[in-house]
């Protein structure tokens, strides 16, 4: 799983913004967990959230955290897959009023799974523990799907990956937009990173202007060879009067 995180929001035009959520969800992966999101969203007044996702998931708490934070967000939020909304992230998908995916696109559901180590008493309660989360994980998908609730629980045992056409199919999608590029996480980069120290600032700052000098910007002409021999002719004319001025 990518563990590179962005998250980033970004004011539109119409009261409108966007929040992008690309990267492992989860404060244990970066920056995408619950409490970031809500310090970013926390006093926006718009009236439409577009939430972008690129996500492959993380923390099924944080990423249910998230989906109830927007559902309960005043905006209208509209949701767009802009390349996978696998486990935490297709959990973030739900909180959508509407859930916009290009035919490029993927969704994929599944159980919640851990890592665990100890004795037999300890993965009986992991064991226990999985369950209760599979329990809230489900209700979230079962609020938008169209089928049986055993049908939504075979797909998430099954680590069901749906196309755009399948997701709308199963309600957990409302449109099927025009493909866009997906791009993979680790290529998403929010900003240049920042030099480490000040040393560094200063060759970035000034590295910066030198590729932006003009192109049409030229150098002085160096003078030519016949430029170079009229110019000392000159000067050993100058010299010369000037001692034949002392001698009077």
């Amino acid at each position: 799983m990518n563990m590179k995180a962005d998250v980033k929001l970004e004011a539109n035009a119409n009261n409108e913004c966007s929040l992008y959520i690309y990267g492992s969800i989860g404060g244990f992966f970066g920056d995408n967990s619950a409490q970031s999101i809500r310090r970013k969203l926390n006093g926006v007044e718009a009236e439409k959230i577009h939430v972008h996702i690129n996500s492959g998931g993380g923390s099924a708490f944080d990423g249910i955290a998230i989906s109830n934070f927007l559902k309960n967000h005043k905006a209208e939020i509209i949701v767009h897959v802009d390349g996978w909304a696998a486990s935490a992230a297709s959990i973030i998908a739900m909180a959508g009023d509407k859930i916009i995916m290009p035919s490029n696109t993927m969704m994929m559901i599944h159980r919640a799974s851990t890592i665990a180590i100890g004795n037999a008493g300890d993965f009986e309660k992991v064991a226990s523990d999985l369950k209760k989360i599979d329990s809230a994980v489900t209700a979230t998908y079962e609020n938008r799907f169209v089928g049986e609730r055993d049908e939504l629980v075979k797909l998430l045992e099954d680590e069901t990956f749906l196309t755009a056409d399948e997701a709308l199919a199963f309600g957990l999608a409302d449109e099927v937009g025009e493909e866009i590029e997906i791009k993979d996480p680790d290529d998403i980069e929010d900003e240049e990173e920042e030099p480490e120290n000040y040393k560094d600032s200063l060759v970035a700052k000034y590295t910066a202007q030198a590729q932006k000098k003009p192109e049409n910007q030229q150098q002085e002409p160096e003078p030519t060879p016949d430029e170079d021999d009229s110019q000392l002719k000159d000067n050993a004319k100058i010299f010369e009067d000037f001692l034949n001025a002392l001698k009077k």
